[in-house]
């Protein structure tokens, strides 16, 4: 083989190595690019109400109507601030209200963020609310947990679930707890996880305040 044949081959050689390789990143971005993008803001210029806007979300029509009911959460929440602020000066105790949010899942699939609302009106402590808001974006929707737990055969095993996860766990959750108090609604907060959802619970529905907001992971297979 002559010098000039070698030459070509490496050349050859060498371009298909360069395409291959940019390749690579490409496509990662690519899949990046379909992931949602959630940004922080600050409503009325108010550093403590912090809320989410979202974007990349493929689909128009879905991102306006996501952003919709952010701002709606945060409306109301500002008029809650306000009241509590109010309350406080015609009473004479401290107060405090603030607003945070936590992205718990997001892919080119679905999106999960929980909001929390801590409030303090006087006493010994706050206390902090727990909000989700769960989006499929194949669907197109918001889903509520009773779009998945869509049977009263699906809530009963996954009460049994949750309920059998809290007699193990006696040093998480209040001794007592009966199958009763787990309550599996709409407006339960839960998130997505790769494996399944994760139910949020209420500070005292069925635990002690120092616990907070307990978690029980539940996996698909328990619902579906």
């Amino acid at each position: 083989m002559s010098k000039k044949s070698c030459f070509s081959l490496l050349v050859i050689g060498f371009l298909w190595f360069m395409m291959f390789a940019g390749m690579a990143p490409l496509s990662a971005q690519a899949a990046n690019n379909n992931k949602p993008i959630v940004t922080s803001h600050i409503y009325q210029n108010l550093q403590k109400l912090k809320y989410p806007q979202v974007k990349n979300i493929g689909n128009k029509t879905l991102q306006t109507k996501m952003n919709q009911d952010f701002n709606k959460y945060i409306e109301q929440s500002y008029q809650d601030y306000l009241k509590n602020k109010q309350d406080g000066e015609k009473h004479g105790y401290k107060t405090d209200y603030q607003t945070s949010f936590h992205v718990k899942y997001a892919t080119g699939q679905r999106l999960s963020i929980l909001t929390e609302n801590y409030v303090f009106s006087g006493g010994a402590h706050g206390l902090t609310a727990i909000r989700s808001f769960n989006y499929d974006l194949e669907l197109q929707k918001r889903i509520y947990l009773t779009d998945l737990l869509n049977t009263a055969s699906k809530i009963e095993k996954t009460k049994d679930y949750i309920f059998n996860y809290i007699q193990k766990h006696h040093e998480i959750f209040f001794p007592d707890v009966k199958k009763k108090d787990i309550v599996l609604n709409k407006e339960t907060a839960f998130y997505y996880t790769k494996t399944g959802i994760a139910i949020v619970f209420q500070q005292y529905d069925v635990a002690p305040y120092a616990v907070g907001n307990p978690v029980v992971h539940v996996p698909k297979s328990v619902y579906r």
